[in-house]
């Protein structure tokens, strides 16, 4: 289980580690988000940082607006204005009283929940900018098995594209070769998915690190880069309807 010290030490990770990204690799594109380069995925995830300070200290019935953050400056400045903004950040989601209600895209929550969607989104933005230079380090493992609860939980209610999905009852296995207890069992419906823990057979069963299992469910790896059995085109469906 992935605790709150977890989240705040590898969201402080990740961070520190985007912000390292060479200067002169910021105008190289990223090879899986179309019209994105390193600098795009700096700039974003500064503006989300420094969004996500504002939402922590403000009211939940007066919640910031996006117009509150200005857009990330251009060129290799902009790696000062992220970093200046992830030690914002840190500062405050390590002050917060982490039951304090704010508003988030799925209605008020627990301010612990934007530490746990920080944790990961700094880790794959991370990767995503490391590997428009090269071959990235994987995501934490403890943070890509929660991660991939994440998607079930949170992204697909509020972000999954349905009518794409097309799903009619279908079943995805996903099985974690490098954890103890990564396996997942997801049923494809019309209008929303039903997921649980377990080993079961699936119409299409996909094998892999956990991190890997992860970064194909966000569309950043082709299912070919998994071990697949069975009906391999439910996992091209996902990635056309996850469009997060």
């Amino acid at each position: 289980m992935t605790t709150r010290l977890d989240y705040l030490h590898l969201l402080r990770v990740e961070l520190t580690r985007l912000g390292a990204v060479d200067p002169d690799h910021l105008n190289h594109p990223v090879p899986h988000i179309d019209d994105w380069t390193v600098g795009t995925v700096v700039g974003h995830t500064g503006w989300v940082s420094r969004f996500a300070t504002l939402v922590l200290q403000s009211d939940v019935d007066n919640p910031p607006s996006r117009s509150a953050v200005p857009e990330p400056p251009p060129g290799p400045e902009v790696l000062d204005w992220f970093n200046e903004g992830q030690n914002e950040l840190l500062a405050v989601v390590e002050a917060v009283d982490h039951d304090k209600v704010v508003t988030t895209f799925t209605g008020p929550q627990p301010s612990s929940w934007w530490l746990r969607r920080l944790a990961h989104e700094a880790s794959m933005h991370r990767w995503d900018a490391y590997a428009a230079t090269g071959s990235p380090d994987p995501i934490d493992a403890r943070l890509a098995r929660d991660g991939i609860d994440e998607v079930f939980e949170v992204f697909a209610s509020n972000r999954l594209n349905f009518e794409a999905l097309n799903g009619q009852g279908e079943t995805i296995h996903l099985h974690a070769t490098d954890i103890d207890d990564g396996e997942w069992m997801i049923t494809l419906n019309a209008e929303s998915i039903d997921w649980s823990h377990g080993h079961e057979k699936g119409d299409v069963a996909a094998r892999g690190p956990v991190a890997d299992l992860l970064l194909m469910l966000w569309g950043r790896l082709p299912p070919s880069r998994l071990e697949v059995f069975g009906d391999a085109a439910l996992l091209d469906r996902w990635q056309q309807a996850a469009t997060f």
